[in-house]
């Protein structure tokens, strides 16, 4: 079985001159880049740029939030059903953990509120897969329980999403992203944060459960490159995909520069993933 290809929609932007929160100008790109026939579809990252509520909880010197356009779910769900690009796979907020481990009430009720939110627009627009950042990645102490009753308590209600949680990077003592994310019915394994941590091997034990792996890489002209790993990038994907049999979404989330000019080579690079 051949993996669908997919590329995350706030990186890609940039091969367009355009800004991660930018949304319009992002679906442009991914018009374009759609035209191609290079990917089967892609992963819609919803930014917490959008929320009028409040700023950014994370990545808080990326943009200036009160001068970002904001989007709710209902115009996000419109605009791509008008433009009819396929969506294989939704990211939620990447605050929500944060939100999710604050002693705020206040703030565990949006934490709630952002995962029902992720999974209806991913349900909406008919993606299989919502990917998840389920805790604060500075905190040392982390309700594991808690976490994972709430979660699936809201995940319950979308029978038809596959709901996952992904590896970020954790501080908690004596406990790894691995360890985290094995408890769970679904799971996006990142590459970089496998990397980060010493950790692909251990997820040949999961991956029946693993349903999106997020590629992460660099170009080096129309190749992708991994900086700072133990392992290649495409050491990596042919371990996953022929020796694991992983036959479940890839998804390319490109790192370092990305402009305009480099377009060509994002393209070729996206072929070359082609097995």
């Amino acid at each position: 079985m051949t993996n669908l290809i997919s590329a995350s929609s706030a990186p890609i932007a940039g091969f367009g001159d355009k800004k991660y929160y930018d949304l319009p100008g992002t679906i442009e790109v991914l018009e374009r880049v759609f035209r191609e026939s290079v990917v089967d579809g892609f992963e819609l990252q919803l930014e917490p740029e959008w929320d009028s509520e409040n700023p950014p909880l994370t990545d808080t010197h990326c943009a200036d939030w009160a001068e970002i356009q904001k989007y709710g779910s209902e115009e996000i769900i419109k605009m791509f059903k008008e433009e009819r690009l396929p969506i294989l796979s939704v990211h939620a907020s990447r605050d929500v953990g944060n939100y999710l481990c604050s002693e705020q009430e206040q703030d565990l009720e949006k934490g709630k509120r952002l995962i029902s939110e992720a999974l209806s627009i991913c349900e909406e627009l008919g993606a299989k897969v919502c990917v998840f950042h389920l805790w604060d990645t500075w905190k040392t102490r982390i309700d594991v329980h808690s976490l994972k009753t709430i979660f699936l308590d809201r995940a319950d209600r979308f029978p038809k999403v596959k709901a996952s949680v992904e590896n970020i990077p954790t501080h908690m003592k004596g406990c790894t992203p691995f360890e985290l994310v094995k408890s769970f019915e679904h799971v996006t394994l990142d590459l970089r944060w496998a990397a980060l941590f010493n950790e692909l091997d251990a997820f040949e034990s999961i991956m029946d459960r693993v349903v999106n792996v997020h590629l992460r890489g660099s170009l080096r002209g129309n190749r992708w490159f991994m900086e700072r790993s133990g392992f290649d990038f495409y050491e990596a994907l042919d371990r996953i995909r022929k020796r694991w049999s992983y036959a479940g979404l890839l998804t390319v989330e490109p790192e370092g520069r990305r402009e305009g000019s480099a377009f060509e080579n994002f393209l070729k690079a996206m072929l070359s993933l082609r097995g």
